[in-house]
């Protein structure tokens, strides 16, 4: 979802881009991953939107989440540095444990509850250590392919199923095409090596975000809250995990394109302030 924004945003600036598939870039494959540092044409900038997102799956597929998002961004930090390309790596707010009651800083303590949090945290140092940006995100969501969370909650809704969602975790949406927007401004301005938070502008929970999913389709259909003790899964999820974006606001974030109506162009769901 992320990557297709990313391109669509390279495309509006008249960048020229290379986004392969796995069969043409196999991140976890060090050779692989070197062409970055032999290509015959520099690359100006590296975004690397690849992870392993199946949170719960990585519980018992461990080895899976630590190729892709641990040893991945170490192979592709090396090839980048090599190459004199900068890099930009995406992170998530699965780093932190939850215990906050304000915003993560991206200075403030780590402790994952996951395997995905674990391995995620993992493969930031890789991309630090060689001078790269590492950006860590919340609850991405977007207008195609589903949608992510809203997308699969406007199905349920249309297809009558009930909406059971869980009201005890709070993070901090973020519209993936904004989020493109971001990673493109960064390495056009040549960011300052380091680490960032850049997510939505509202701190919400699962089930807020579930009403405002139905309402901008214009569903009136009730959604029941829920405890996580409600819906229990292999991965602990921390109860609060919004963050601060204050570190990327020089880059004009956030960028409130979203105003809670539903847009012409596919379901483009808003968030508002």
């Amino acid at each position: 979802m992320l990557g297709c924004e990313v391109v669509r945003e390279a495309i509006s600036r008249g960048w020229e881009h290379w986004a392969p598939s796995r069969g043409e870039f196999d991140l976890t494959d060090p050779v692989s991953v070197a062409q970055i540092a032999v290509a015959e044409s520099k690359f100006d900038a590296c975004i690397n939107c690849a992870a392993y997102t199946a949170v719960d799956r990585a519980e018992t597929e461990r080895d899976e989440a630590l190729a892709l998002n641990a040893l991945g961004p170490a192979y592709l930090a090396a090839a980048c540095l090599q190459a004199g390309t900068r890099l930009v790596h995406v992170s998530t707010d699965f780093v932190f444990d939850g215990t906050a009651s304000v915003p993560y800083r991206p200075g403030d303590p780590t402790h994952p509850l996951s395997v995905y949090g674990e391995s995620k945290l993992e493969g930031e140092g890789p991309v630090l250590g060689s001078g790269g940006n590492v950006v860590r995100t919340s609850w991405l969501f977007g207008p195609e392919r589903g949608g992510g969370f809203p997308g699969a909650i406007v199905r349920a809704a249309r297809a009558g199923r009930p909406l059971r969602v869980v009201a005890d975790q709070v993070g901090t949406p973020t519209y993936a095409p904004d989020l493109a927007r971001l990673l493109i401004e960064m390495a056009a301005q040549n960011a300052a090596p380091g680490l960032y938070h850049a997510a939505g502008p509202e701190a919400l929970t699962w089930h807020a975000f579930a009403e405002r999913a139905v309402r901008a389709c214009g569903l009136d259909i009730e959604v029941q809250p829920i405890a996580t003790s409600d819906w229990p899964t292999a991965a602990h999820r921390p109860a609060y995990s919004a963050l601060d974006s204050s570190s990327v606001s020089p880059f004009g974030w956030p960028y409130r394109c979203l105003d809670g109506r539903r847009k012409t162009k596919g379901q483009r769901l808003c968030l508002g302030a």
